[in-house]
């Protein structure tokens, strides 16, 4: 039903960088384009704050909270990926429901809450995948990383560390779950953060040199490829990253790759 899909793209840009499908690589102009003729436009969640990182929790808010969290069961990760994600959104006009809810926690959690981790890989993870299930998009999981070194001895505004050398990347690597009665939400789960991780360790052991001089995109593929192929089973299949932008501070200069 496609009159689902202004709430499913606010529900989308409400939830974790970590997974997301084809589409999210789109402009946000495009991402905030207007419903096709005849569909009624749901705009997002909005909510109000009483400073720079401290939400209110609004009532939707914290029904979304209690809605999401009852899914996680003492033995969710044993689940197959089939019947977990069924039991998230048996039908259409509940997935509409399930992707608001998602939207509404993600507006307003904390990484200090017991349930984050929860929250932004199993619930997100499962989310995109019937988005792109129910849109006929490829499945992606996205995976930003970033290298810091060189801290300099003052703040900026906000109180953080700069650092005289950064790098930053926006890739995502597409994913497909060919057996989804076989493969448990651990299992996958397990799968995409090793991979992101593995990638960020990679990362981090680069010298400055390496990452300046060398064809860094090439190096993060091929790091990517033997990851994909490692990681990847019969039943759920990892590709290499596609990489879409490299940005390098290196003391005052930047290199756009």
């Amino acid at each position: 039903m496609k009159k689902c899909l202004p709430i499913i793209f606010a529900a989308l840009l409400m939830v974790s960088a970590l997974t997301g499908c084809a589409g999210r690589n789109s402009s946000p102009e495009q991402n905030n384009a207007t419903a096709p003729s005849g569909e009624t436009t749901i705009s997002q969640p909005v909510t109000s704050t009483t400073g720079a990182s401290s939400p209110t929790v609004s009532p939707t808010a914290s029904a979304a909270y209690e809605k999401l969290i009852a899914y996680k069961t003492e033995n969710y990760g044993e689940h197959s990926i089939a019947d977990f994600n069924t039991t998230l959104a048996p039908t259409p006009d509940e997935l509409t429901e399930f992707l608001a809810a998602v939207a509404d926690v993600g507006s307003t959690i904390s990484p200090s809450d017991e349930n984050y981790d929860f929250f932004t890989t199993t619930i997100t993870f499962s989310s995109q995948e019937l988005y792109c299930e129910h849109m006929e998009e490829e499945l992606t999981f996205s995976m930003p990383l970033s290298k810091q070194s060189r801290p300099c001895d003052y703040l900026d505004e906000d109180g953080e560390t700069v650092y005289n050398f950064s790098c930053f990347v926006e890739a995502n690597v597409a994913y497909s779950i060919n057996a989804p009665k076989l493969v448990t939400v651990a299992e996958r789960d397990k799968a995409l953060l090793t991979f992101k991780e593995e990638m960020q360790n990679y990362l981090n052991g680069l010298s400055e040199e390496e990452i300046v001089g060398g064809d860094i995109k090439k190096m993060l593929i091929d790091k990517s490829t033997e990851l994909a192929n490692s990681l990847s089973t019969e039943n759920m299949k990892l590709s290499p990253c596609g990489i879409y932008m490299i940005k390098i501070h290196n003391a005052g200069t930047e290199i756009t790759k």
